[in-house]
């Protein structure tokens, strides 16, 4: 069995697992990006419409975004 560790070149086999590591994370980047293209179209959309259509920048609507909760929630009490 050391023969075995002592032939093999550690090297190599790092090399062998990060290119292996590297093709399976670029597929998997591939396939979430197939999944959800129509959805981060849809996004990009919706941002480029408001923000050339009406003049609403796209940190407006960040700030708006975080702070729905918030409203939501004075709104529930209000009725």
């Amino acid at each position: 069995m050391d023969s075995l560790t002592n032939a093999v070149d550690s090297q190599a086999v790092l090399l062998i697992a990060a290119i292996a590591v590297s093709l399976l994370l670029i597929r998997l980047i591939f396939r979430f990006l197939n999944v959800g293209l129509g959805l981060i179209l849809a996004i990009v959309a919706i941002v480029l419409v408001l923000q050339y259509g009406f003049g609403i920048s796209p940190k407006s609507l960040w700030f708006e975004i975080s702070h729905l909760p918030q409203d939501l929630i004075h709104l529930v009490k209000n009725l």
